[in-house]
Formats: structure tokens, sequence, C-alpha cells
């Protein structure tokens, strides 16, 4: 029995909708809503659901265009086109100068980073293809090098190479 109170109850809120939409007009329909339809304008009907309750509103857009959100497409990952090193062997290990060289296959990069054992060390400009680092190696270790080519939500990178001063 409760359950049919409540569709009850419900009905005249549903039939005011319906009234509403009804009164606003839609492409291929006559008729006039409260602002002229036009994108961007808002259609409202008042209208009195019974004598002994409140008036209410219904707010309806008309004619509203679709918002569509661009994605950034990723960058390309640059890929090596060559490079070599140097060592300068000095007391617990060697200074190394590695000249690293890549293909920007990209047209939509904001920048290249260079990795250094997983770390950053450099930021470049769109377009780079090259970038030269010194560092020390301590006897042992090794230096592991990738590019990342990136973009506001974006990131691609090269293959890491690795190089030992001995």
């Amino acid at each position: 029995m409760k359950a049919k109170l409540k569709t009850f109850k419900l009905l005249p809120i549903s039939l005011s909708l319906v009234a509403a939409l009804a009164a606003c007009t839609l492409p291929g329909r006559s008729g006039s809503p409260t602002a002229p339809n036009r994108v961007g304008f808002i259609a409202t009907t008042t209208m009195q659901v019974n004598p002994t309750q409140n008036q209410m509103a219904i707010v309806t857009a008309t004619n509203t265009l679709p918002v569509v959100i661009a994605s950034p497409i990723p960058p390309n990952a640059p890929i090596w086109s060559v490079y070599n090193y140097t060592c300068e062997l000095a007391v617990g290990g060697g200074t190394m100068t590695m000249n690293l060289a890549w293909t920007d296959r990209s047209n939509n990069e904001e920048g290249f980073k260079v990795y250094r054992g997983g770390q950053a060390i450099a930021t470049l400009a769109p377009n780079s293809t090259s970038y030269v680092d010194t560092a020390f190696v301590a006897t042992g270790k090794a230096l592991s090098y990738s590019i990342e080519a990136f973009n506001t939500d974006w990131q691609a990178s090269t293959s890491t190479i690795t190089n030992v001063c001995q």
C-alpha cells in the first residue's frame, strides 16, 4: 500500500516535468520559450504543482553545443642515431665525456629530458638532437643514459645505453 502511495505522490511532479518540457521550443517545433532559442540560452518554466505546494522552476538547456576536450597526442620516442664516449682515467675511476645524438621523430614535443642513472640531468628545447655530458665514473661503476621526448601529458623514451670507463 505504501509503494502505491509514493507513486501517487510522484505523479504530479512527473506530469509537471512533462508539461515543462513540452513548453520548450525544440528544433522543428513551434512555440516560444521564455528566452530566444539560441546556443547558450536557458529556457525556464515556472509551474504550480498544486495549490498547497510552492511553485517550482524547471530549467532546461536548449540548443547547447557539446564541449569536446582534445587530449594531447603523445610524442614519438626519439631513436639513438649515434653515441660515443671518451674516458680520462684518474685515481678511483675516470672522467667520462658522453656524446649523445638522437633522431627527433615528433612534431608535438615540448622538449627533451636527458637522464643519467635514472635522474634527469638536463631539459632541452623542442627539436633538440644532441647533448654532451661529462661525469666522473668510479672504478667498477657504469653510467646509463636515456632521452625522453615529453609534452604536457605524455613522455616517450629511448632505450637505455650503459658504458663504463676502464
